[in-house]
Formats: C-alpha cells, sequence, structure tokens
C-alpha cells in the first residue's frame, strides 16, 4: 500500500468522551487543540510496515508566508503526541521507511523533527530533556520513610500551616489553575498557552484532566495539570504563586499527588519533562524514581525527482513574475530559447 495522508478536521472530526483507556495525546481532539495552539497542521499519514497498516500521527508547520521550507514534526509540544507501539529498532526500520516513502507526497518539506523516547542509532540527538516518573509500586508510607528529614519536615510545615489540596476537573478548578500558571511562566520567562488552549482541552478531553490546585484560606498559591491513562497520571503543567513559594507549597503539592496517585490505584506519576542539571529537574529528582530520556532529531527528507531542469524553472518562474507589458516584447522572445 502506498503512503498516503489524512488531513485532520476540526468540522469533520467527532469528539468522544475520551476514557481512561484512550491515549489523550494521539486524540483527534488534543491533536486539533495543540495544532491550533502552535499554528500546525495535524495530520495521520497511513502506510504499510512489517505485515501491519501503521497510523501515524504527524504535523506539518508550514513555512511563513509561503517562503521557505516546510517542516514535519512527530512529537510536537509531547513526545506523546507522536507515540507509536513499536520497539526500538522496529522504531528505526520504521523512520527508515518513512524518510524513503514521504517524498511520495509532496509536502514541499525538508526536514522531519522528531521527539521520542525512541533511540536511533548513529543519530545526533539534540535533546537533554528527561522524563522523571515515581514509581507506586512503593507505597507512600514507604517512600515518606526513605526522605530526608528535612523534605520530611518541610511537606509537614506546609500542611499544618493551613495549607489544602482540591483535586477536580470543573471550570472553576481550571480557572485557578490558570492564573497561577500565568504567574509561573511571567516568573521563568517563557511564552504561556492561551486561555483558549486550556479551554478547547477542557472541553473535548475533560474525563482525561486532573487538577489539582492547592489552597492558603480561599486564595489559590500552587497548581497542576495533568492527564490520566489506565497506569499513569501524567504531569503536564505547573503553576506556582510566587509569593509562596518560601512555604514549600511546591513540594507539598506533588507529595499530595502522589497520595492522590496511590489512593486512585495509579502505577506511575509522570512529574513531566525537565532538562538535565537545571533546578526543576534537581528538584523533581528528590521524588523520582527513575528517569526516561525525551530524544529530539532533525533529519533531512530525501527530495522528489523532478524532470523539470533548474533552467526550465527559472524561465518558468521569470513567466510567473513578470509584468505582461515585458512579457509581450523582448523578454518572450528569449524565454523560448529555453524551451
Amino acid at each position: 500500500m502506498a503512503i498516503r495522508i489524512k488531513e485532520l478536521n476540526k468540522s469533520a472530526e467527532k469528539y468522544p468522551k475520551l476514557g481512561l483507556d484512550e491515549p489523550v495525546f494521539t486524540s483527534s481532539a488534543f491533536r486539533l487543540a495543540l495544532a491550533a495552539e502552535y499554528k500546525l497542521q495535524a495530520l495521520d499519514l497511513e502506510l504499510s510496515f512489517a505485515n501491519q497498516t501503521l497510523i501515524v500521527p504527524i504535523f506539518l508547520k508550514n513555512s511563513r508566508f509561503g517562503l521557505g521550507t516546510n517542516t514535519l514534526i512527530i512529537g510536537a509540544g509531547f513526545d506523546k503526541t507522536g507515540e507509536l507501539n513499536l520497539s526500538n529498532d522496529a522504531y528505526s526500520d520504521f523512520i527508515s521507511q518513512l524518510l524513503k516513502e514521504l517524498p511520495d507526497l509532496d509536502l514541499k518539506a525538508k526536514q522531519l523533527e522528531l521527539r521520542t523516547t525512541k533511540q536511533l542509532p548513529f543519530t545526533i540527538d539534540r535533546s537533554d530533556k528527561v522524563e522523571l516518573i515515581v514509581d507506586l509500586s512503593k507505597t507512600c508510607e514507604q517512600r515518606l520513610k526513605d526522605f530526608s528529614k528535612s523534605t520530611r519536615r518541610n511537606i509537614r510545615q506546609t500542611l499544618q500551616q493551613g495549607y489544602t489540596f482540591k483535586f477536580g476537573n470543573d471550570l472553576e478548578v481550571l480557572n485557578d489553575f490558570y492564573l497561577l500558571y500565568l504567574k509561573q511562566m511571567h516568573e521563568v520567562g517563557s511564552l504561556p498557552h492561551s486561555r483558549t488552549f486550556f479551554e478547547n482541552l477542557h472541553k473535548h478531553c475533560k474525563n482525561s484532566i486532573s487538577l489539582c490546585v492547592g489552597y492558603f484560606a480561599d486564595t489559590p498559591v500552587v497548581a497542576a495539570f495533568g492527564f490520566l491513562s489506565q497506569e499513569e497520571l501524567y504531569g503536564a503543567w505547573m503553576g506556582l504563586d510566587p509569593a509562596y513559594k518560601k512555604d514549600n507549597v511546591f513540594l507539598s503539592m506533588l507529595w499530595s499527588i502522589i497520595e492522590h496517585c496511590e489512593q486512585i490505584g495509579k502505577a506511575r506519576y509522570n512529574l513531566g519533562r525537565s532538562s538535565v542539571g537545571s533546578s526543576a529537574y534537581e528538584f523533581k529528582r528528590r521524588l523520582a524514581d527513575y528517569t526516561h530520556p525525551i530524544h529530539y532529531y532533525q533529519l533531512a527528507l530525501p527530495q522528489a525527482k523532478t524532470a523539470r531542469s533548474a533552467v526550465y524553472s527559472s524561465a518558468s518562474w521569470l513567466i510567473r513574475n513578470s509584468p505582461p507589458f515585458v512579457m509581450n516584447t523582448l523578454s518572450r522572445h528569449l524565454i523560448h530559447k529555453f524551451y
């Protein structure tokens, strides 16, 4: 079967309420929301590989104003948006086949960006990010005992000072999260996602969303936005009011989420991505049991062969872009010499 492409269309796609057995990151609803936020096109590629038909979630980034070259992306925003159930060896073979077949689609793309947990041999990895995982096979009681004395004290002091944590996925909790998320992005000097992006996720992926907000009295001070699957809670975004940082509210919130994951029977709490050596990485490493590297590759796409010569293409461009009065005189006579 030849490689085929389908563009996800917002008006044509149906948005079923996602259950925990359905991966949210590769769902049409999530990918369309992400595509709108990043100004991408969400596509499905269908091709045959190893005696099976694969549907590959992919994004196309068009060059600005139609100038320059387009870029194909597998794993836009999160590696999980391009997740495929393949082993490392099979994934490498799949990418090799994909690179050979992509030119047939004439997408005018010259580069494929990959963000994945799979490792490609003999390929430059341009990422320093890892996912940090809390393994919930260890009970919270055991984990608390393994913490240093100062970590246990910091968690308890926050709770004793009157901080409380609320879990849910309603609009009120989402609004509290977003206000704190904006403060956090401003504090670290990063551009935030729009409110519309989070509202779209809430509208179409509500059953997969897990929000946690910490309050001091009735004031929201710290928050986390995560996605639930059958086995895991994935921490996607955080928010914090810098005025309350000194009270260790972030640490206490993460501990409350770990306890919550144990209560609802999750096998893992994924603390999300951080750059190795960063302050966020060092902080999360105190809680995490192990890490997963997130690889980032930039691969050149082979270009489709064309029967046109360079001279023919140049002449065609000149014809298309010359004023009529020029074309009606000497230029037309000269250009015909190239045909």
